[in-house]
């Protein structure tokens, strides 16, 4: 299943480490994004598509132009398209992004089309991968889809995502999964991460969701996530994107 989201904001917004749960595609559509790249910053505009690998972790500054900052990401199923593979060559791109031609600017149109028509999964599979084979550089398929999610941490995340809400226990996950806790644990931790970090991760990847897209207010978001109150999202919110949640609700 294909999702797209939409952000807009009238004043600048500074996020740090965002997680990138699944392979996505970012179109600036009015604004630049300013992105944190290997050391240095990387400005990516209406002429470019932004490609991040599932499980990146990404740090930028949505700048307006003229009044307004627009974009739209896509989140894209872990698997590739029916007729797109991955090609035999470097998974590193010297830079994420891809410059959009007519060709490129058609494929998107079409599948944000076919997202909004809410038509059939399979169709808006096959016009998905008319946008990744349409990208001009071969080694773009690559390196958003050969960095795939171990295949616990995406299983984790999947049943997670489902109710960011729910007081979920560890030990509820891994009989989920049909292992034990600490075996749940041991292999996560393999895989440089833990429950409570994918738990919290989630719930406050929603909670901006909500901010964005909603009018409830930071506690009715708080709680929609998870957390018990204002004070407590307000706190892990700034402590992992870098600003709370009033500040970044005043960027809108």
């Amino acid at each position: 299943m294909i999702r797209m989201f939409e952000y807009d904001s009238k004043q600048a917004q500074s996020l740090s480490r965002v997680p990138v749960h699944q392979p996505s595609i970012i179109r600036v559509i009015q604004g630049e994004k300013s992105l944190l790249w290997q050391d240095d910053t990387l400005a990516v505009n209406a002429e470019q598509l932004l490609l991040l690998p599932a499980g990146s972790h990404i740090s930028f500054v949505n700048r307006p132009m003229s009044g307004r900052y627009r974009a739209v990401q896509l989140v894209l199923p872990y698997e590739l398209p029916s007729g797109v593979t991955l090609a035999a060559t470097d998974r590193m791109m010297p830079k994420p992004t891809q410059t959009i031609s007519r060709s490129v600017d058609f494929a998107w149109n079409a599948l944000l089309h076919s997202l909004t028509l809410a038509l059939p999964t399979s169709v808006q599979m096959h016009y998905l991968a008319a946008l990744l084979l349409s990208l001009p550089q071969q080694s773009s398929v690559n390196w958003l889809y050969g960095h795939k999610q171990s295949s616990v941490t995406q299983a984790v995340l999947a049943i997670l995502s489902q109710h960011p809400s729910a007081p979920w226990q560890q030990e509820e996950i891994a009989d989920k999964l049909h292992m034990s806790s600490a075996s749940l644990r041991r292999k996560l931790a393999q895989e440089d991460t833990s429950f409570r970090q994918l738990l919290a991760e989630v719930r406050l990847c929603q909670g901006l969701a909500l901010l964005q897209n909603s009018s409830d207010s930071v506690l009715q978001v708080a709680l929609s996530c998870g957390y018990l109150s204002a004070e407590k999202f307000s706190a892990r919110f700034k402590q992992t994107f870098g600003l709370t949640p009033a500040a970044y609700r005043r960027t809108l």
